[in-house]
């Protein structure tokens, strides 16, 4: 894999206003896309700039199960309770997302899933959204609510336990390329599960898109 795209970690540290150490610490935590050649880390600029943004919103994130228990909740499912019976908190859930609009505080629903960007063959895209344990969502799920989807593209959630298998049957290669794996926790898996995500998860994802004009549409939609 070439380094085109790539950051160094100064590069990286002067872009985030922060030091080079902490920028190493977000690459070897998983929290910006990146790889190492030697003893160097080079960071994905798109991720950065993903950081970057992120920034901007103050607040603590949510846990994981409050994190669907909300965007269930905004996409009206009437199930939305599966998810927050993990919180133990329903009524925490609802107020919480009665005070805090979405496109504002997107970011503090991160927890929901782990994110991991992969290469893939072209034929793999279509292959990934015949399994049963994925559930498509962002650009895949676009024309679900609406806005413009992306064909050449798979973007999913799928159970964290589950990574080792889809990686090694769609043989998917680590790092920048047209998959966008989101893994969750196992236990909530039963609780979200379907072809595709609540709407409102779709475009809090979408809202992380790197087109701009994605995370503009995206940001209306999840304002109505």
């Amino acid at each position: 894999m070439g380094l085109e795209g790539f950051l160094t970690a100064e590069e990286a540290a002067r872009r985030l206003g922060i030091s080079e150490r902490a920028v190493t610490e977000l690459a070897t935590s998983g929290q910006v896309d990146a790889v190492k050649r030697g003893n160097v880390w080079w960071l994905d600029a798109r991720s950065v700039e993903r950081r970057r943004r992120e920034r901007t919103t103050a607040g603590r994130p949510l846990s994981p199960s409050m994190a669907w228990s909300v965007l269930m909740l905004a996409s009206g499912a009437p199930d939305w309770r599966k998810a927050a019976r993990y919180a133990q908190q329903p009524a925490r859930a609802r107020r919480w997302f009665e005070l805090h609009p979405l496109p504002e505080h997107a970011v503090r629903l991160k927890a929901r899933a782990r994110r991991e960007a992969f290469g893939a063959h072209p034929s793999e895209l279509a292959r990934i959204f015949l399994r049963d344990d994925v559930m498509r969502t962002g650009i895949s799920a676009a024309e679900s609510v609406g806005l413009h989807g992306g064909a050449a593209a798979a973007e999913f959630y799928a159970p964290e336990s589950h990574r080792t298998d889809i990686v090694a049957t769609h043989a998917l290669d680590e790092g920048d390329g047209a998959v966008l794996a989101r893994w969750v926790q196992d236990d909530l898996w039963p609780a979200i599960s379907s072809d595709t995500a609540p709407r409102a998860a779709v475009l809090v994802d979408l809202m992380e898109h790197d087109d701009p004009r994605a995370r503009r549409e995206a940001a209306r939609a999840l304002a109505k």
